[in-house]
């Protein structure tokens, strides 16, 4: 039997050729960009970017995509393959509408999805992803005359301002006298390049495996320890600090240590914690499945935990209303 359609806060995702298909992505953006137009300026042409990541039917489903956009007089800006939080960073950096990530994430490759960012580069609410479910499911759009639909561009800027972004926070120098060896294991997917030239400014000895963006993923792409053995092996081997793993979207990271030992992702959002609320005080937002490791590290620190539902919107939209410093779930992201 096939599986059915997913829509939920945290987008649309399907088996592509059976339930996601180009008409079905095309539907669903224009139901993005009729929505974008109710919340927006009268006079003003609103414009997103979309980015993918590697899957061989991301390009089918991007130009779908683009063409429900464009036919309701939405601009896109195609931003080719890169990561997830890469486009959220191109929606606020172009000062853009909204934006577009196609990407099943860490499920394996017959899957595809498309995931929708507001202007402030993360996904909307759950109030806001009904009236876009409820618009898609209606399909009562109003497209433009060819003197009003929208255009297509490119945009080839991703990485150069997600590493800008990380060197801003983080202390270069420091990094760099470690000289560390690194093993990076990107699963083929649209985390590779992009980590590999942050890791070189780093200074760091990069061993980069399956780090080409062909969406022919080298091993189940989900970043858990049964799925990583090579990772780990490779560790021990050349004798690393540090493994770092990615789904195919780079949004979920995983560490394996210099033995060779699977960390895990719950310990990626506690270690982050850890170290920024060293620095800096303030509350932590992460929903209701991630360990309580994460309350132990604030209430040592004397900071709040402030926990939502599942979905990384949900945890979003928390730390904007408590005004967290730092956010995440279980998973890594």
């Amino acid at each position: 039997m096939a599986e059915e359609l997913i829509i939920s806060i945290s987008g649309m995702r399907g088996v592509v050729g059976e339930s996601l298909t180009p008409g079905i992505a095309t539907d669903y953006g224009c139901a993005f960009g009729i929505f974008l137009k109710s919340k927006g300026e009268a006079k003003k042409k609103s414009s997103v970017c979309i980015g993918r990541d590697s899957r061989p039917s991301g390009s089918s489903l991007r130009t779908a995509v683009t063409a429900g956009l464009n036919s309701v007089g939405i601009d896109v800006v195609d931003l080719g393959i890169v990561t997830t939080p890469g486009v959220g960073i191109m929606v606020r950096y172009l000062q853009l509408d909204g934006g577009v990530v196609i990407t099943a994430s860490h499920n394996p490759v017959q899957y595809n999805g498309i995931k929708l960012l507001l202007d402030n580069g993360m996904a909307p609410p759950a109030e806001k992803t009904e009236k876009i479910k409820d618009c898609f499911n209606a399909k009562n759009f109003a497209f433009m005359d060819s003197f009003h639909c929208g255009n297509a561009t490119s945009n080839e800027q991703t990485d150069t301002q997600h590493i800008d972004k990380v060197l801003a926070i983080v202390d270069k120098e420091t990094i760099k006298a470690g000289s560390f060896k690194v093993v990076l294991d990107s699963v083929n997917g649209a985390g590779g390049r992009v980590t590999k030239k942050l890791l070189s400014e780093f200074g760091c000895n990069v061993c980069a495996i399956n780090d080409e963006p062909t969406g022919l993923f080298a091993h189940t792409p989900e970043p858990i320890a049964e799925n990583l053995t090579e990772l780990c092996g490779v560790v021990k081997k050349e004798k690393a600090d540090v493994g770092f793993a990615q789904d195919p979207d780079a949004d979920r990271l995983a560490i394996v240590d210099q033995a060779g030992n699977f960390i895990g992702e719950e310990y990626t959002l506690v270690l982050a914690t850890k170290y920024l609320l060293g620095k800096k005080k303030g509350n932590v937002a992460t929903n209701l499945s991630t360990s309580r490791m994460i309350d132990d590290i604030a209430q040592k620190a004397g900071a709040k935990v402030i926990r939502t539902a599942v979905g990384e919107a949900n945890v979003a939209n928390a730390m904007l209303e408590h005004e967290c410093i730092i956010g995440g779930k279980e998973t890594g992201e």
